[in-house]
């Protein structure tokens, strides 16, 4: 299984990017109303942000990750934080290095980028499954929120601690 790692730069991409979050809606189990989870899968395309897809020998996406700089709290003027929106990747590849290639991609393309990054932030739902994955492979642990939407996990990792995470791994130079 041959996978081409990239990042989104034309509009036929965002379309498919879009295309892809939106057929996979469900396996997302995103914890919020559909028009709240709208919102956060198209933010990285609506706010000109950072798309990364993972596409197989057949070109069609097996996999993403999406972003944005900055946070609602301060009306996304705190571009050192970096919100992850989106990642997803198909059951048959989650055994494969794809999450780790994708990783690799975006702390590149942060790192070139002219704004340094200090901080990155996700949120989940509050579920075990996740709850063990994330931190036995980022070591980082939640904050438990109780929003209007039922529990949520809240991460928060400096920067330098992903990139010294993904790094650790044999590198594949994008940029």
């Amino acid at each position: 299984m041959q996978v081409e790692i990239m990042r989104v730069s034309a509009f036929m991409y965002e379309q498919r990017y879009m295309e892809y979050v939106l057929d996979r809606y469900m396996q997302l189990e995103m914890p919020y109303p559909f028009s709240v989870s709208l919102g956060y899968l198209a933010s990285p395309v609506l706010m000109n942000e950072e798309i990364f897809l993972a596409l197989d020998d057949d070109h069609d996406i097996v996999g993403c990750l999406s972003l944005i700089r900055g946070t609602a709290e301060y009306n996304y003027e705190n571009r050192e934080v970096v919100q992850l929106q989106v990642v997803y990747i198909e059951p048959q590849y989650r055994a494969s290095r794809l999450f780790l290639q994708l990783l690799q991609l975006m702390t590149q393309c942060l790192r070139y980028l002219e704004e340094p990054v200090a901080e990155i932030q996700f949120w989940t739902k509050a579920d075990e499954r996740l709850l063990a994955l994330i931190t036995k492979r980022i070591k980082v642990q939640p904050q438990l929120h109780q929003s209007v939407y039922g529990p949520l996990h809240s991460y928060v990792l400096p920067y330098e601690k992903l990139e010294k995470y993904v790094s650790a791994f044999p590198q594949v130079n994008y940029f």
